[in-house]
């Protein structure tokens, strides 16, 4: 299968692109064949050299993807063969990545995608996603008619965290850098926006 891997961190020349043996499933795990993946400056700390975990060698980067399940390992889970999913964290202390053709993930790491989602969608939001949820649900739990603040609403995980807690029920009050970026926490259902406090000028709307 076509991958993209390293064999050393260093600057983003040391990626390569090339074959590499397609994963077997283990117990616990699915063949996902990849629709598509999303880049988050997480991997790029990574294929830099910020010595979080080892890794294998070769190491597939990426951490987000989306596709079909493809084959499922010795111990069939919950998901079977055509099954559309997604899921992060698969290119974390020490699992291989998401960077290629096929990915072998245990079923922890995925989730079955909608019907009206594309692969492009899911692992786009897959990260920001997982990240808004926790903070949201399990650390704060956000109830309707709580205020939530955002600091930076138009990045990825605040983009994120705005539409979230607009779902949960939430009056939701969000800051931006620029006119643009304030109109688009409002799109994303933002209550407020108004502009980030600049050394010592007050906030503009």
């Amino acid at each position: 299968m076509k991958a993209a891997y390293i064999e050393q961190t260093g600057p983003p020349d040391v990626i390569q692109y090339a074959d590499l043996p397609r994963p077997e499933p283990q117990p616990g795990e699915v063949l996902v064949r990849v629709g598509a993946v999303a880049v988050n400056p997480i991997d790029t700390y990574i294929r830099g050299g910020a010595n979080y975990f080892p890794l294998p060698k070769p190491y597939v980067i990426g951490c987000d993807l989306a596709g079909v399940v493809e084959a499922v390992g010795p111990t069939p889970g919950h998901f079977k063969v055509g099954d559309r999913v997604w899921g992060s964290n698969q290119g974390l202390a020490g699992r291989q990545g998401t960077f290629a053709e096929y990915a072998a993930v245990n079923e922890e790491w995925l989730y079955a995608t909608p019907s009206n989602v594309t692969d492009q969608q899911a692992a786009a939001a897959a990260l920001v996603a997982l990240t808004a949820h926790l903070g949201l649900v399990r650390e704060a739990q956000l109830k309707p008619g709580d205020v939530l603040f955002v600091n930076g609403g138009s990045g990825g995980v605040g983009s994120t965290v705005v539409q979230l807690g607009k779902a949960l029920g939430a009056r939701v009050v969000a800051t931006a850098g620029s006119p643009e970026k304030l109109s688009a926490c409002r799109d994303l259902g933002a209550d407020l926006a108004r502009r980030e406090r600049v050394l010592g000028n007050d906030a503009r709307p």
